[in-house]
């Protein structure tokens, strides 16, 4: 009885030791470790913020670069990796992760997943960048490690005028959240004025992000960062057709849209 009981303990403890939990090979759950790693390496820490088992870009940025050998083995050279994830299922967190990483989301005021920053060895954080244009998981590492070298000139650059768009899109949006969706009107008059009051909000919005476009080609950035200016000017540009886009639909099409829209969400439901 006595053996049994110390084999079923060692048994249970065996368990504990080696139970999967989602943190990707070669990264830690411990940012506190990760940071006094950094202290003694010189390296930065390369944090990533997700939500492994319900959040689908989490996934895909999981399978596509944190799993890959190639990635962990390259941001190695300049980072300590840690992974700080917020999974529906929290066993799949070690005992410490479950205990630290809601408290982590919110000092580091992670609004949407996945994230990812650069953590200095005083805990201050950056925003760093996600893989973007299938970049080969290699690629991606080395940019990051390029991207934290040139921070000082990007936060002299580039970060004031993300900043300035960013509070510009947000107070426009804002505008138009207000308004809402001009089809929950009763009557098509009600309708129709709500949908030319977010046209007449929308058409100031264009306006202000195609100033604000000019304004960033004029300026000039070092050649060491000139990629990330080009990066903001995509992401504009993109903004920008679908806004005009949006600005051109006639209050007839934009009705029709939103009635095949409906149809489709009463169709999954009855599903």
């Amino acid at each position: 009885m006595k053996k049994t009981m110390i084999l079923a303990a060692m048994s249970a403890v065996s368990l504990a030791l080696f139970a999967k939990t989602s943190t990707p090979a070669g990264f830690t759950d411990d940012l506190a470790a990760a940071i006094e790693a950094s202290k003694k390496s010189g390296k930065t820490v390369y944090g990533v913020f997700s939500g492994s088992d319900w959040c689908h870009w989490c996934k895909v940025l999981e399978k596509d670069y944190l799993s890959k050998k190639e990635f962990v083995d390259e941001a190695s050279k300049s980072f300590e990796l840690v992974y700080i994830d917020s999974p529906n299922d929290k066993t799949k967190l070690s005992e410490k992760a479950a205990k630290n990483n809601p408290d982590l989301v919110k000092k580091y005021r992670i609004r949407g997943f996945p994230t990812v920053k650069f953590i200095a060895a005083d805990g201050s954080a950056s925003d760093a960048s996600r893989p973007r244009n299938g970049v080969a998981p290699k690629a991606y590492a080395e940019s990051l490690a390029k991207e934290i070298k040139y921070r000082p000139l990007i936060d002299k650059h580039i970060t004031p005028i993300k900043k300035e768009l960013n509070a510009a899109m947000r107070d426009g949006y804002g505008k138009l959240f207000k308004i809402g969706d001009p089809f929950s009107k009763k009557t098509e008059e009600e309708q129709r004025a709500a949908y030319a009051d977010v046209q007449k909000n929308l058409g100031e919005l264009i306006a202000k992000m195609t100033e604000m476009r000019g304004k960033i080609a004029k300026v000039e950035v070092p050649a060491e960062i000139a990629h990330e200016k080009e990066e903001l000017l995509k992401m504009l540009d993109g903004n920008l057709k679908g806004m005009k886009d949006g600005a051109a639909m006639t209050f007839e099409d934009a009705k029709k849209l939103d009635e095949a829209r409906k149809s489709r969400r009463g169709k999954r439901k009855i599903k």
